[in-house]
């Protein structure tokens, strides 16, 4: 069995890295992966949550709190960049539903005053 800090250390590095893919994925917009990842990120934490439970604080050293506080920034920039992924997703989808609302709203009006609905129909008729 590894000793704590080489665990940490080494959970620390696991960590950086699918923080790393998880940022990639997220801008591939391959969003399968993102989901993955976020399972092997909270995994990670939590084995490092059970290892860094067991030591005392003079053994946490510096060097590893700061790693860890570097990784939940890029943690925290990524869930940003998703969140805004996923909110300019939903802006989109409202906006294309507002123009599919506005075709089938013609603003015209049938011989009996319903509203028209249907872009293609006309209130034209030709005389022969």
């Amino acid at each position: 069995m590894k000793n704590p800090i080489a665990q940490l250390r080494t959970i620390l590095k696991d960590l950086s890295k699918v923080t790393d893919d998880e940022r990639n994925a997220i801008s591939n917009r391959a969003f399968d992966e993102v989901a993955k990842l976020m399972l092997q990120k909270e995994s990670l934490l939590s084995q490092f949550e059970e290892v860094a439970s067991a030591l005392t604080s003079e053994q946490l050293t510096d060097q590893l709190i700061g790693d860890l506080n570097l990784i939940r920034i890029r943690a925290e920039e990524n869930a940003k960049i998703l969140k805004s992924t996923a909110d300019g997703a939903r802006e989109a989808r409202k906006r294309l539903q507002k123009i599919r609302d506005a075709d089938f709203s013609t603003g015209a009006y049938g011989a009996n005053g319903n509203k028209l609905r249907n872009p293609n129909a006309s209130t034209v008729t030709t005389k022969a």
